[in-house]
């Protein structure tokens, strides 16, 4: 049966010394005993062709083709990992949470429509093997912003479709993009959005604090968040400061229970404040983005989710809430495979920029978030 140790040991082999411990949360009350089925949830690519790579010089690209030590292709060597768990006949679902393709970035004045500019990426060289391999794993498709063309292309190409959101584990498991919960997103029209992006052709990739916090960083937030209970507090004072300490690195299962004995590794929302301006935390700090919008959604959905698995953001985390009638909601975004992260180094003992590499697993009542590469002792 495929889980989260048989899973994790494969990914220490095929990733000697390049597996980080992002975040993970725990909890019976998750509901998800007894299920078999590993899930694996991949978020960002930005896919482009090469030719779209040298109209964007500043480094803004799809992370999963740097090389490990040993010459392999860090993406390949994750498919090859599941392609062995499906091969073996052992329950497994994955989801590509959006943004496969930048289609944004990809379209030209010189192509007739977007369907031109999808057929140039999807048999680009660097992509069309991988994205082969997704499909033959059954791979589960979002459509994200950078992509929402796919639905009028699949539909024509009869290609295998993606949706704007699925769910997982009988419903308590809701999925999207996760740009339906980005106010900005929602200002301008698609073709307008890209044509935007389409004018800063050295876009350099930005870096998002990600990992563990450590006891230090937690008394540090939690004294602020209780003197902030004080009922002589200013209304008005600013948000608290949350920034986590990098991923930390994973040598071998046992490490993850170690890690989460010496580290919070999900983050607890019950202290920060749902509300306007000022006193609405979720707008201000930026680790807790989506967090308040996706709280008040679920506050009067009739369904059951439990968990929210989202991409959009490329900044890794879990954000774990409950509501009114103390039902458990975690906010599961998986970050991406563009842009950078950061990874905390135990000689150095401070957190060091790595490209973000990183991919959600739930297995039972279990949710984690890995980032692959970074170590630079590798």
């Amino acid at each position: 049966m495929a889980n989260h140790d048989s899973f994790l040991d494969n990914l220490l082999q095929a990733f000697p010394n390049q597996v980080h411990l992002v975040a993970r949360f725990a909890d019976d009350a998750l509901g998800f005993a007894g299920a078999a089925t590993l899930r694996v949830f991949l978020p960002d690519f930005h896919w482009m062709s090469r030719s779209c790579l040298e109209r964007y010089t500043g480094g803004y690209q799809f992370n999963g083709n740097r090389l490990l030590k040993d010459g392999t292709p860090m993406f390949h060597a994750l498919l090859r990992i599941l392609e062995a768990v499906k091969a073996a006949n052992e329950p497994l679902e994955v989801f590509q949470l959006g943004d496969r393709f930048d289609l944004w970035r990809e379209m030209t004045k010189d192509d007739p429509d977007v369907r031109a500019a999808y057929d140039r990426l999807r048999t680009d060289s660097g992509v069309q093997g991988l994205a082969d391999r997704l499909d033959a794993l059954g791979a589960n498709y979002i459509r994200g912003n950078h992509d929402a063309w796919l639905g009028e292309i699949e539909a024509a190409a009869g290609i295998p479709p993606s949706k704007g959101e699925l769910t997982a584990a009988d419903g308590n498991i809701f999925l999207t993009h996760g740009h339906r919960y980005d106010n900005i997103e929602m200002i301008l029209p698609d073709a307008v959005k890209a044509e935007l992006v389409g004018i800063v052709p050295k876009i350099k990739p930005g870096t998002h604090d990600t990992g563990p916090f450590s006891r230090a960083t937690m008394k540090k937030l939690n004294g602020y968040l209780t003197l902030r209970e004080k009922a002589h507090f200013p209304a008005d004072f600013p948000p608290p400061t949350v920034v986590p300490d990098g991923a930390r690195l994973v040598r071998q299962a046992a490490d993850i229970d170690a890690i989460d004995g010496l580290c919070t590794t999900f983050l607890d929302l019950r202290r920060f404040l749902h509300g306007e301006g000022s006193r609405n935390d979720f707008e201000h700090a930026s680790y807790l983005t989506f967090g308040d919008k996706i709280f008040t959604v679920e506050q009067n959905h009739p369904a059951n989710h439990r968990v929210y698995v989202i991409g959009h953001t490329h900044h890794a985390r879990l954000l774990v809430d409950h509501l009114p009638n103390g039902r458990l909601l975690v906010t599961m975004d998986c970050g991406g495979w563009i842009e950078n992260c950061t990874v905390y180094n135990d000689k150095a003992k401070h957190s060091l920029i790595a490209p973000s590499a990183q991919l959600g697993v739930q297995s039972g009542n279990d949710l984690r978030i890995y980032q692959l590469g970074g170590n630079p002792d590798s």
